[in-house]
């Protein structure tokens, strides 16, 4: 497996490099290392190509930038319940792996209640509407009434 790492294989035209020559490895997405060091988090970019080559997740919160804080979900900057609703539309039911880096265990706690909570309660995000193209087809009678 291959983690997104902050700075240098993080995004999918970093990460092309190295999982485009071995398909048979796999994606270990951080979602918290996906908020470092890019303008927008690339969670949902990372998932839309590599979605069915995703192993593991890591899971923490933090306020972008460079400083990989391991903050406890919600306190940082991260929309958490999107990022599991993007997880859910990948059909990702697997391991998540909090790392909440704090001295008191009852972050720890209180992270791991709010992902199960969240986890239940958030519905995934619907298919995305196939693009509608023109194309000339041939129209019968027959196929009219098959579609009535």
């Amino acid at each position: 497996m291959i983690e997104n790492l902050p700075g240098k294989w993080n995004t999918v035209l970093e990460l092309s490099r190295l999982l485009e020559p071995l398909p048979e490895i796999g994606l270990h997405l951080d979602i918290g290392h996906a908020n470092l060091m890019v303008e927008e988090n690339t969670t949902e970019e990372l998932l839309a190509i590599y979605a069915p080559r995703l192993r593991h997740v890591h899971l923490h919160d933090n306020k972008g930038g460079s400083a990989d804080l391991h903050l406890p979900l919600g306190s940082g900057t991260i929309e958490i319940p999107h990022q599991l609703r993007l997880l859910k539309k990948a059909k990702y039911d697997d391991t998540i792996t909090l790392e909440v880096f704090c001295e008191d265990r009852h972050y720890l706690e209180y992270s791991r209640d709010l992902l199960r909570q969240w986890w239940e309660e958030l519905a995934p995000l619907p298919p995305e509407k196939p693009k509608l193209v023109a194309a000339s087809t041939a129209y019968s009678a027959s196929s009219a009434r098959s579609e009535k």
